[in-house]
């Protein structure tokens, strides 16, 4: 909480200038700096976090470019599209974020999740590719809203817990997207 003063000795020309001063009260200062510190300190919880939500936003990214070179589907390929640009944006924060904290990340999606991806992309194409497609990212989808809703809950960085509060939306909103789309491909 900060209180604020007026210098009652000061001149009046002096007063205009710098009338009203914020002051810390007692105890602000050292809340402040221990939230300074808990920003600047990544648990491991946090550090994992940052590491799996990268390899997956390059697996969404990586998706999205496999979709955009087999489906035919105009909204498949929509659907594709936002995935690159949301997923590049969200992953640009998320980046500079673990540049602060010096948490090393990983350069390619897991081999879980390129073995998932080429096996969407093996002897698959036209609407098959697209149910398969639409599989996978539903899928992963899924699974980036529990690594989220772990990070919120155990997580203690400020500035990772707000990535993952913040990119939550967007996951949601991709996952609506491609499961409506889902069915639309299997009805």
């Amino acid at each position: 909480m900060l209180a604020l003063t007026v210098s009652a000795t000061a001149p009046a020309a002096a007063q205009a200038d710098t009338a009203v001063r914020p002051v810390a009260a007692p105890g602000a200062a050292a809340a402040q700096s221990i939230q300074s510190v808990q920003a600047l300190h990544a648990s491991a919880q946090d550090r994992a976090y940052l590491r799996q939500a990268h390899r997956g936003n390059l697996a969404e990214i990586a998706a999205g470019k496999a979709a955009l070179r087999r489906s035919h589907d105009k909204d498949v390929r929509e659907i594709a599209w936002r995935l690159i640009r949301d997923h590049r944006k969200l992953d640009a924060r998320l980046r500079e974020v673990a540049h602060r904290l010096r948490v090393a990340l990983p350069d390619a999606p897991s081999a879980a999740q390129r073995d998932d991806l080429d096996a969407v992309l093996a002897r698959r194409s036209g609407h098959r590719f697209d149910r398969a497609w639409l599989r996978l990212e539903a899928g992963a989808h899924e699974q980036t809203l529990r690594l989220i809703r772990r990070e919120l809950r155990d997580g203690h960085s400020g500035w990772v817990r707000d990535l993952a509060r913040d990119g939550a939306p967007a996951v949601r909103h991709h996952l609506r997207e491609i499961r409506a789309e889902l069915d639309r491909h299997t009805h």
